[in-house]
């Protein structure tokens, strides 16, 4: 906490004395909660300021540690333009909250800003019901057909733009159907020539789209899982939720 504390105290005085450059560095090299944190306790003027100073990258992160309040200052006093840039760069399931904060007009403008594919992603999301699987859960996932060999697997793993957030290798059938699932410790032990299906677990903990926020969270903890796939009545795989989402959950629950 008294780390916390200096570092808020350094900002607030480089915001002062007008020293962006300095501050741009501090920021750089902190950690998304710490500057969250710090952010919370300005005016919303300077928190625009110090916001400004963020890589769009690092923004998305700090954006994510904030409080829902905050969000909606923070987000209200920046252009569209410089939002749709900053959501770009988020998870999709984190930049739909976002979204969903905005008045209508502006949600509108800053979609048709993002680029087509992220955009998208988000919309759909925003189509499910508030707390519920569908809203929280990531778009993105490693999955692979049941017939690829191990070897085939890891090289898909190690090409996936999303594997740095998977927790779990998905198993899946011709029609996209779930049909088991593989922990990353044991692809990489198998014999590279075994397909994928004889090492696969067939019984899968998954929720639907409609499963509320807080048995989504029930689940994970019952099993004790890092992520939880989401899919529709036909088993077809639509996303997955991870710890950190649960985590989210949990937080926002014991605030309300």
């Amino acid at each position: 906490m008294e780390e916390q504390s200096r570092f808020s105290e350094t900002v607030k005085d480089l915001l002062e004395g007008g020293r962006e450059e300095r501050l741009a560095q501090l920021l750089e090299e902190a950690h998304p909660t710490d500057v969250a944190r710090t952010l919370r306790e300005l005016p919303t003027a300077e928190q625009t300021r110090l916001f400004r100073l963020l890589n769009r990258e690092q923004a998305g992160a700090v954006l994510h540690e904030m409080d829902d309040q905050t969000v909606v200052e923070l987000v209200r006093a920046l252009d569209e333009v410089e939002l749709s840039g900053i959501l770009d760069r988020m998870p999709a399931d984190n930049a739909a909250e976002i979204v969903d904060e905005l008045p209508a007009e502006q949600a509108e403008k800053v979609l048709d800003l993002m680029k087509e594919e992220q955009a998208e992603e988000v919309q759909e999301l925003l189509e499910y019901g508030e707390k519920t699987a569908g809203r929280i859960m990531s778009p993105r996932f490693v999955a692979v057909h049941e017939e690829a060999s191990v070897a085939q697997a890891i090289e898909h793993v190690r090409k996936a733009a999303s594997a740095e957030q998977a927790f779990y290798l998905y198993v899946v059938d011709d029609h996209d159907h779930l049909v088991g699932v593989v922990p990353f410790r044991r692809l990489i032990t198998a014999d590279p020539a075994t397909p994928v299906k004889l090492i696969r677990e067939e019984e899968v903990v998954s929720v639907t789209p409609d499963t509320d926020q807080e048995e989504v969270a029930r689940q994970v903890a019952k099993y004790n899982l890092l992520a939880v796939p989401v899919v529709n009545q036909s088993r077809k795989l639509l996303g997955t939720i991870t710890v950190d989402n649960v985590i989210d959950i949990i937080q926002e629950e014991a605030t309300e």
